[in-house]
C-alpha cells in the first residue's frame, strides 16, 4: 500500500485549543540526541533515568505524562524458549540482541547511495528511533511468569479470523494460511486503510513506534505515530458505551490511582479487536507510570476469558523523543486493491486448470 508523510503539527495545536490544555510543564529532557547503539547499551540506563528529579504535575496535582514518547524496542512480546525462567538477560546479551536488532534494520533497507527507495543515507535516518533504551527483560510479557501468552480457550480456536486483523493469524497443521480477496472487505480494514489500529494496547513494531500525549484535568489524548490516529480518554467518571456501541480503538475510559493513570477500555469492533478476542467480553486495562524525566513505565493486561484461559500482562517502557511526529498519511490505492484481488483470481484459474490437465502416464506404467 502506498505511504505518504507530510510534516505535521496542526492535531496536536488543535486537540490543545479544543480541551482548553493547561500550559503544561516540560515532559521529556532537553533533547534527546541519536547515541551510538553499543555506548547505550553499555551506559548505566538504570542510573540515568532515576537521578534526582522531580515528578512534574499539572495544576490539579495529576503527574504530567504530556509529551512525545517511544515503544521502540527489540524484545519480544513472548519469551523465546532458550530463556526459559529467566525474566532479565545479562548486560552481555543485551548488547547482543541490541547489535542483532540494529542489523536487522540496516538489513531490511537499501543503503546504495544511488537508490531512492527508503535509504538511510540519502534521508538522514537512523535504524533505531531516537530515544531508543534497550530494556533487559527477556519477554514484554510479565503474567503469566513464563512470560507465554496463555493458552486459547475452545471456543476462540474455534471462532473465525475476523476481517482486518493481520497482526494475529490463525494457521493450519501445515502452517499455511488461506487469506481468500472475493471483495475488497476480504483485504482487511489495514490494507485498505480503514484503520491501522494505534492502541489498545500500545506495542512495538517494525516502525513508526512513538505517541503523543496530551492532558487535562479532563481528557487525556493519546496520538499513535503509526496512522496518526487518536484516541480521547475521558477521566470524569462517565460509564462505558451502551454495549451496541463499538469503536475502531475501543471505548476508553480513565482514572488517576495515586500516580498512575489507568485507562479501562471495552466496545470494540469485532475487525479491530486485539488478537482476535471476542469483542464483547474483551477488556484492556492500561497503565501509565512517570518514573523518570524520559521515561513512562507503560503497563497493560488483556482479560478476555472467552478467548484466553486467564488474563495476560506485558511491560513496554516508553522513553522520551524529540517531536513532532511526521503525519502518517496512508493511501488506500486503488492499484493495491486491483493488484490483490486479480492476483486471487490468477491463482485460482491456475488451480483451475492445473485440474483439468490429463495426468501423464510414465511410459514404465503403460
Amino acid at each position: 500500500m502506498n505511504r505518504i508523510w507530510v510534516s505535521s503539527s496542526a492535531l496536536a495545536l488543535l486537540m490543545a485549543a479544543s480541551l482548553s490544555a493547561p500550559s503544561f510543564l516540560a515532559a521529556q529532557s532537553s533533547g534527546a540526541a541519536r547515541t551510538d547503539a553499543k555506548a547505550a547499551v553499555k551506559s548505566d540506563i538504570k542510573a540515568a533515568s532515576t537521578k534526582a528529579w522531580t515528578m512534574p504535575r499539572l495544576p490539579d496535582g495529576q503527574p504530567d505524562l504530556h509529551g512525545y514518547w517511544t515503544s521502540e524496542s527489540f524484545t519480544p512480546l513472548e519469551r523465546p524458549a532458550k530463556y526459559a525462567g529467566r525474566e532479565f538477560l545479562t548486560d552481555e546479551e543485551v548488547e547482543a540482541a541490541q547489535k542483532a536488532g540494529l542489523q536487522r534494520e540496516y538489513d531490511r533497507t537499501p543503503n546504495d547511495p544511488e537508490s531512492t527507495l527508503s535509504n538511510l543515507t540519502t534521508f538522514g535516518l537512523t535504524a533505531a528511533l531516537e530515544g531508543f533504551v534497550p530494556n533487559k527483560r527477556t519477554s514484554l510479557i510479565v503474567d503469566p511468569p513464563d512470560g507465554r501468552i496463555p493458552p486459547r480457550t475452545p471456543e476462540a480456536l474455534k471462532r473465525p479470523r475476523a476481517i482486518g486483523d493481520r497482526d494475529y493469524i490463525e494457521v493450519d497443521s501445515h502452517g499455511g494460511v488461506a487469506v481468500h480477496a472475493d471483495t475488497p472487505k476480504d483485504i482487511g480494514v489495514r490494507t485498505s486503510c480503514v484503520s491501522l489500529s494505534g492502541g489498545p494496547p500500545i506495542l512495538p513494531g517494525g516502525y513508526n513506534n512513538g505517541v503523543y500525549i496530551l492532558q487535562n484535568p479532563e481528557y487525556v489524548v493519546l496520538q499513535a505515530e503509526y496512522g496518526t490516529e487518536v484516541r480521547i480518554i475521558s477521566l470524569d467518571g462517565r460509564p462505558h458505551a451502551g454495549a451496541s456501541i463499538h469503536k475502531w480503538h475501543g471505548d476508553g475510559r480513565g482514572h488517576w490511582e495515586a500516580d498512575t493513570l489507568v485507562v479501562e477500555t471495552t466496545n470494540f469492533r469485532p475487525e479491530a479487536t486485539f488478537r482476535n478476542g471476542n469483542p464483547q467480553t474483551l477488556k484492556i486495562t492500561e497503565r501509565f507510570r512517570r518514573v523518570a524525566a524520559d521515561r513512562i513505565e507503560y503497563s497493560f493486561t488483556i482479560d478476555d476469558p472467552s478467548s484466553w484461559t486467564k488474563p495476560w500482562t506485558a511491560i513496554v517502557p516508553l522513553s522520551a523523543i524529540q517531536g513532532p511526529f511526521f503525519e502518517y498519511d496512508c493511501s488506500e490505492s486503488n492499484n493495491d486493491i486491483i493488484n490483490i484481488m486479480a492476483g486471487a483470481r490468477a491463482t485460482e484459474k491456475a488451480a483451475e486448470e492445473k485440474a483439468k490437465a490429463p495426468v501423464e502416464v510414465p511410459i514404465s506404467q503403460k
